[in-house]
């Protein structure tokens, strides 16, 4: 009589075809197990043959009762508990699966792939913190095993510990820095990490500068404008004159929504308090030019903040804007080479560029600039279709 165990690689193989998850486990045959495991009878090898030609037939219920029947004929079988309560895993039956996998790790403690399968049927049955344990006994003894990794991740996620998961996802994206699943419950681990921060600024004073900076911070995320306008106006008057963080928020907001004449008015505050803020002083005077302002004041306060900061590649195409408009075209080509030098790929420098050569007769050199225009901006259509398309697969 020949001896056989139930505990093969193969088994484990075929049966990952109709696995729910990527499950690559190795199934080893531990030195205590080969101490244990028990001399079968011919008819338990008849039916581990059957159980196996069931599997690569791809008819789980077959195998499902030849490994039953095999347990009841050599109940302390431990590898054909793990067999089995792979069937049951596969097929979804995650009580089943449970119930199989607990008794056979009874009498096989070492089944390493056992203790994996069962933790992620108990996080799949929505039990996370009595799957967390058998989980992390697997990740000990297989490190290399993906599998049973993500799964104690998703499972420390769903328990908001955080920290642990980011260490699971580590090790993760050291064997593999490509692994995509691994990136995005990276970012939503920060982000739950964030919102518990988040829910502890507001526990502390729902009220203070910093609370309501951060509810429009919330608001603006939402693209909730006027959501996000109130709370900033309602930072600034909790910070009063102790500070300048929630007015740059408001102002900026107001600015990049081209509300023109508020970012004017709130820009102005700005400059009053910090005159050496050369962001401020360049947004102020970007707001009073969208409103046809063209006085003195205008470019001073580019010039100012061009001498505060020259490296202010939009200071100097605004300057130049000025410049054509007051037809000193020459002046206005010398700022937009600085622009185009600071920022080599912003279209409507290149859109000024175009308008300033034809202002001066350089047909040739406008129509460079043109199609520079164009294929930038045609990089830029390229770029937004391409993210659109790889959101749109993420989610199929």
């Amino acid at each position: 009589m020949n001896a056989i165990y139930l505990y093969s690689a193969g088994t484990m193989q075929a049966w990952s075809r109709r696995a729910l998850f990527t499950f690559f486990c190795t199934i080893l045959l531990w030195p205590s197990l080969l101490a244990k495991a028990q001399i079968v009878s011919s008819e338990v090898q008849q039916l581990y043959a059957q159980a196996q030609q069931a599997q690569a037939s791809d008819n789980p219920k077959l195998a499902e009762e030849r490994y039953r029947k095999i347990l009841r004929l050599a109940p302390d079988l431990g590898p054909a508990y793990n067999n089995l309560g792979r069937i049951y895993f596969n097929q979804g039956r995650y009580s089943d699966a449970v119930t199989t996998l607990t008794r056979g790790l009874e009498v096989a403690p070492e089944m390493v792939p056992a203790q994996i399968m069962l933790g992620a049927s108990l996080a799949q049955m929505g039990n996370a913190a009595d799957a967390i344990p058998h989980l992390q006994a697997g990740v000990a003894a297989l490190p290399q095993d993906r599998f049973a990794r993500i799964t104690l991740t998703r499972a420390l996620i769903t328990l908001n510990r955080g920290d642990e998961a980011l260490a699971q996802l580590q090790a993760i994206l050291q064997a593999d820095p490509k692994d995509q699943e691994a990136w995005y419950l990276s970012g939503k681990v920060h982000l739950q990490l964030s919102q518990a921060d988040f829910s502890q600024v507001q526990s502390i004073d729902a009220k203070s500068p910093l609370a309501q900076i951060m509810s429009g911070e919330i608001m603006e995320s939402m693209q909730n404008t006027p959501g996000a306008v109130a709370s900033y106006r309602q930072a600034v008057a909790a910070e009063g004159d102790s500070g300048n963080d929630a007015l740059q928020h408001l102002a900026y907001l107001y600015w990049s929504t081209s509300d023109w004449a508020n970012a004017k008015a709130q820009y102005a505050l700005l400059i009053q308090r910090e005159p050496g803020n050369c962001i401020s002083r360049w947004r102020g005077a970007e707001s009073r030019m969208e409103l046809g302002e063209t006085s003195p004041d205008v470019m001073n306060d580019l010039n100012t903040a061009l001498t505060q900061c020259p490296r202010l590649g939009q200071a100097h195409a605004d300057r130049a804007r000025l410049l054509l408009r007051s037809g000193d075209a020459k002046g206005a080509l010398q700022d937009l080479k600085t622009a185009e030098s600071l920022a080599p790929d912003e279209p409507s420098v290149q859109q000024l560029l175009a308008q300033t050569y034809r202002s001066l007769g350089d047909r040739a050199q406008a129509d460079a600039a043109n199609r520079k225009f164009a294929d930038l901006q045609q990089r830029i259509h390229q770029t937004s279709e391409e993210h659109a398309n790889s959101v749109i697969k993420a989610n199929q």
